[in-house]
């Protein structure tokens, strides 16, 4: 069972995003000392559960089938248009149709599932992991290799106790001696517009976090209307040198290293961070006007100092 959030239409998803910018500017234009991250996400959230349903789906995972492509598709849609026509019309012709379509897709399904599995037993008849694989893909076994049978709490305790043992073993390292140099300043940051915003949302890709209180493709839909905003958040949080600790949050999941490796054992995974979206839209800013300050001052100075952020 799984809770989504279904929007009735475009439109109406505009409408949320239209109201929310008008809340959040009332909001800002009454006290100036808001966390501005705390507010997007607060109003984002409330106003997606005011004007779109949430309604709870059961899906049932199935297998991914490989042999299914454009033809299969087309295959299916022209059955179903044949069903389509007999039920609205009831009459014998069409239902000899439909099932002359019927016929011809279940026939197409199976030669197109047998070529593809011979061709793959065929292509891998000199692997014999490879051929298992395959084997187990025609018998119907499905080959977990998600995560197996670790649990989230057992992740977290070992990549935790990764950590612990890295500070452990360089608990007792000296610092290293930093020689004191003559370096340039960066004093202040380069205020954003709402246009570089703009560009920056509507460059980035379209990956989701379930961090994110709004999807990302309605956020790059509606990215003129949420730049000015976006804009005074990052200059904010900038001009101040605090991160906003929304934004300190990442979504950890464990990433197989390798295809085929044993998937019982907590080494062979990987942590993944998963970030808020705008959290690397501003880390991308921040890295674009340091570098540029690099660049301006790299013959005076190897070195350069930035302004601290907390």
């Amino acid at each position: 069972m799984h809770e989504v959030i279904v929007a009735a239409t475009v439109a109406l998803c505009i409408y949320c995003i239209i109201d929310a910018v008008l809340e959040i500017m009332l909001i800002i234009s009454a006290t100036l000392n808001y966390n501005f991250a705390v507010l997007y996400r607060d109003v984002m959230t409330q106003l997606l559960d005011k004007h779109c349903l949430v309604v709870t789906l059961c899906r049932r995972p199935r297998p991914a089938t490989p042999w299914f492509d454009a033809k299969c598709c087309d295959a299916c849609r022209k059955a179903r248009t044949a069903e389509r026509r007999f039920r609205r019309k009831r009459t014998d012709a069409d239902k000899r149709v439909w099932a002359d379509k019927l016929k011809a897709m279940r026939e197409f399904y199976e030669a197109k599932r047998s070529s593809f599995w011979r061709t793959t037993i065929s292509v891998n008849s000199g692997n014999s992991q490879k051929l298992w694989r395959t084997l187990h893909g025609v018998l119907g076994e499905a080959v977990t290799e998600d995560t197996g049978s670790k649990t989230t709490d057992e992740f977290a305790t070992y990549f935790k106790d990764i950590v612990g043992s890295v500070r452990a073993s360089t608990a007792t390292t000296p610092l290293y001696d930093v020689s004191l140099k003559v370096t340039q300043t960066l004093f202040h940051w380069t205020a954003v517009t709402h246009d570089e915003v703009e560009k920056m949302i509507g460059s980035a890709l379209n990956k989701s976090c379930q961090l994110n209180p709004v999807p990302t493709w309605l956020v790059k839909d509606v990215g003129q209307l949420l730049s000015p905003f976006i804009a005074l958040l990052f200059n904010k949080s900038l001009a101040s040198g605090i991160f906003p600790s929304d934004f300190k949050h990442a979504v950890v999941r464990p990433l197989l290293k390798k295809k085929g490796l044993d998937v019982s054992d907590p080494r062979n995974f990987r942590p993944v961070s998963n970030l808020f979206s705008f959290q690397s839209i501003g880390e991308d800013y921040t890295e674009k006007t340091s570098g540029l300050f690099r660049r301006q001052h790299v013959d005076a100075c190897k070195t350069v100092s930035l302004p601290s952020v907390s």
